[in-house]
């Protein structure tokens, strides 16, 4: 029988020792966290499509927000010695998003923007998939942070889309793994130095599945990357085949997600 009663310091800080245990994936709240991600996602590009200032004032704050959210979290870690200074530090993928994507959409910074705008996105979406939200009855304090925290990283990911901020081009592809790589180099850094941690999943497998028994669970993560490149880029070749050109030029013809209604340059001020 599950323990019932706790405190609220375990709550806050969620004690695995005192706190009721879950059912793990597929449980009904992990369900219910799935479909409302999926129905947040289809809500959040209609409506931020059709407001497109709102959006990109919604972003800025909610980029505000998603820094102190994570500031807060790694404060209140480390002054109750729930964890060292090394480990609060951003290590984990989504972590280091939470300050990445604000200081590159904050700026106005569109270099190098398509791999920060992917990771934020479906670093969102594969948490709730996949997450650790599932392993108590109830959602810690923690949980909750990482709960908002993700489906702002979804709603600011839709708006730089929806809103035309930032146009998905096939030229830029070749960013991603060179995205990936730091992101892996930063994170085995971080795994270095906090031995009992497990920062974008390296040292133990952070799926429930292995599509390669017996090697090792990188190889999984490696074809899931594909298949989400797949699932991005998909989208983008078959509209650029099925729409008419718009210009006599072939040089202009670019593998690009653009709208016909793409706001100016002045209402991104």
């Amino acid at each position: 029988m599950n323990k019932m009663l706790y405190s609220f310091s375990d709550w806050l800080l969620a004690n695995e020792e005192a706190l009721p245990k879950g059912s793990g994936l597929f449980s009904t709240i992990h369900i219910v966290l799935m479909i409302l991600m999926g129905t947040c996602i289809v809500a959040f590009y209609f409506l931020f499509k059709k407001h497109k200032q709102f959006a990109l004032k919604l972003t800025t704050v909610l980029c505000y927000i998603m820094m102190i959210s994570r500031l807060f979290r790694m404060i209140l870690l480390w002054t109750t010695a729930t964890n060292s200074f090394v480990e609060i530090l951003p290590w984990h993928l989504c972590h280091v998003m939470a300050f990445v994507f604000p200081a590159f959409y904050l700026t106005k910074t569109k270099k190098f923007f398509l791999p920060i705008l992917g990771v934020t996105f479906y670093g969102g979406i594969l948490t709730f998939i996949f997450g650790d939200y599932y392993a108590f009855e109830i959602f810690t304090f923690l949980d909750i942070e990482s709960i908002l925290l993700h489906f702002m990283m979804i709603a600011v990911s839709v708006a730089c889309f929806a809103t035309g901020y930032f146009k998905i081009k096939i030229r830029d592809s070749w960013q991603i793994p060179i995205m990936l790589v730091l992101l892996v180099g930063h994170a085995s850094l971080g795994n270095y130095f906090c031995k009992n941690q497990n920062f974008l999943y390296l040292r133990e497998n952070g799926l429930p599945f292995n599509l390669f028994p017996n090697f090792s669970h990188i190889y999984t993560y490696f074809v899931l990357v594909l298949l989400l490149l797949f699932l991005t880029y998909m989208p983008i070749i078959v509209l650029h085949f099925i729409r008419k050109p718009k210009s006599a030029h072939p040089h202009k013809h670019e593998l690009s997600l653009e709208d016909d209604d793409t706001i100016s340059e002045h209402a991104l001020r």
